[in-house]
């Protein structure tokens, strides 16, 4: 894999997002004491390469700008937000953890280590947690620093799943191994032994085989428009309320998301059929449209349908 994979695809950026040790793998990460947050400022400072230099020696510094990650992150507000972003008030740091420095009608200036300096307008200021730092990284485009942590993370990610996959081969082996010894001496009871074990590593295979290949069935079937067992708005809501917790964002965003898709997509305008609650306005046969336009409103924000219903306790209807 390459670096770019990680901008273009979320579900593998959903899958680095608890690798944090890579921010201070690639560089120092100045974290607000305390807090364990970073402002935005501190978020471009951390992905700026000052001691760049170019091909001739000279110093060559790339600096990212604020204005850079705050584009980044209003483009990628959710998918940022569901790893930790917190806008803190001006009492936050007025707690004596940090010492005053400046303070006008607008803002107030705080030494907060020997390293940092932060300002805080009046309003409060937008942090960010170490996951959410790493997130940045994993969408930054131009920044070199950014291009690194990437390329850090596909390293222990590959490195992880080549572990994964050798202690598979590892643990098959050695019953294959034991099978064979046990065979040879004529040991019965430590023959039957470890064909049990081999019995329980394929079972336990197959599971989550099966599982995986579920979740996938049931997640194809929903953006397919396939009806399920539940056509009422509180399963909808269920619905709806695991998916905002999940991705940290109010319930009335999430309704609105539902909503857009239904209208772009299958040209279902609710809220021109009457006052709210509008779901109350959808027909019966225009249920498999709201259920193809939740599975797409989870798909896009890199949740699996199947595990958003297992939360909400709402299930695909059975076959045959």
């Amino acid at each position: 894999m390459v670096d770019t994979e990680l901008l273009e695809k979320k579900d593998l950026r959903d899958k680095m997002s608890d690798r944090v040790e890579v921010l201070d793998k690639v560089k120092k990460l100045l974290l607000i004491p305390k807090l364990d947050l970073m402002t935005m400022k501190q978020v471009a400072d951390y992905y700026s390469s000052f001691d760049k230099k170019d091909e001739d020696g000279n110093p060559a510094p790339q600096i990212i700008d604020v204005s850079t990650v705050k584009k980044c992150y209003q483009r990628n507000k959710i998918e940022i937000d569901s790893d930790g972003t917190y806008v803190k008030k001006l009492s936050d740091f007025l707690t004596g953890h940090f010492v005053p420095l400046e303070k006008s009608s607008a803002k107030s200036v705080f030494k907060v280590s020997d390293e940092i300096i932060i300002e805080v307008p009046n309003r409060g200021i937008r942090c960010f947690s170490k996951r959410a730092v790493l997130r940045i990284g994993m969408l930054l485009r131009d920044s070199d620093i950014a291009k690194e942590v990437r390329t850090q993370l596909l390293n222990t990610f590959e490195h992880s799943t080549d572990e994964q996959k050798t202690a598979d081969i590892d643990e098959e082996t050695s019953i294959m191994l034991e099978i064979g010894r046990a065979n040879m001496d004529g040991d019965e009871k430590a023959y039957k032994a470890a064909v049990i074990k081999a019995f329980a590593f394929k079972n336990r295979k197959n599971e989550a085989l099966q599982a995986k290949n579920n979740e996938l069935a049931t997640n194809n079937k929903a953006l397919a428009g396939e009806a399920l067992t539940w056509t009422t708005r509180d399963s909808v809501n269920k619905a709806v309320r695991v998916i905002a917790g999940t991705l940290n964002q109010p319930f009335g965003y999430v309704w609105k998301y539902l909503y857009d898709e239904l209208l772009y997509h299958h040209h279902i305008s609710l809220s021109m059929r009457g006052k709210p609650p509008v779901l109350k306005y959808l027909h019966e046969d225009e249920w498999p449209k709201l259920i193809q336009s939740l599975a797409a409103v989870c798909e896009k924000y890199g949740l699996s349908f199947d595990n958003v219903m297992k939360k909400a306790k709402l299930s695909m209807p059975k076959e045959g």
